[in-house]
């Protein structure tokens, strides 16, 4: 059996797609009621929640930048997203139920050097940044957003597709702009050549 197939297989299933995404929003209400329930400062668990959110952008940035498009002897990853180049509106997706093995992982980690309510606060927080950014990139590619900033997002992420070097963000810019991989477009043209393939997005 060929285990690279396998999991390639796997990853582009539209029932592992959508199991993904109710995966991670479960992770991060369980992982938030769990460390309220074991911490002593409910603001300081909500505090550190927030934190992790907020940190998850930049791992957003750094996995996409970093692990999806540079060469790294972990091909699985690079072939696995280039899948999602080439068909925009496919379902790709890592297995279902990696977010939550990997955030247990982190819980361990982060275990060691403070304590359990605070770990789980910490990564139930990047668990909703990553359950945040599944549903926003799946919105981007097969809706159009008349939100003034979400539609700038939308353009923002279409320009990755064009230039897979630049614009790694998807939740937000600043970190491209941080490391200087921020592009913009000069008009909503991209919008219908990368995403819709000759179809019109809808308006929601």
């Amino acid at each position: 059996m060929d285990t690279k197939k396998t999991i390639l297989k796997l990853t582009q299933t539209k029932e592992n797609y959508y199991a993904s995404l109710v995966v991670d929003g479960m992770t991060a209400i369980v992982f938030l009621f769990y460390a309220l329930t074991l911490s002593e400062d409910a603001w300081a668990t909500l505090a550190l929640f927030l934190i992790g959110v907020f940190f998850f952008t930049f791992l957003e940035y750094a996995v996409h930048a970093w692990l999806f498009h540079l060469k790294h002897p972990f091909k699985v990853f690079i072939d696995g997203h280039a899948h999602h180049h080439q068909n925009p509106k496919s379902y790709d997706a890592m297995p279902f139920f990696m977010s939550a093995v990997i955030a247990l992982l982190f819980v361990g980690l982060f275990s060691l050097i403070m304590r359990q309510a605070d770990a789980f606060a910490l990564v139930g927080g990047l668990a909703l940044g990553y359950f945040h950014y599944g549903i926003l990139h799946h919105m981007m590619h097969r809706k159009r957003f008349k939100n003034n900033y979400l539609h700038y997002l939308q353009i923002f992420h279409a320009v990755h597709h064009k230039n897979p070097k630049m614009n790694n963000g998807v939740t937000t810019d600043i970190w491209d702009r941080v490391f200087g991989t921020y592009q913009r477009w000069c008009d909503d043209e991209v919008l219908e050549k990368e995403y819709s393939k000759g179809e019109s997005l809808h308006v929601s």
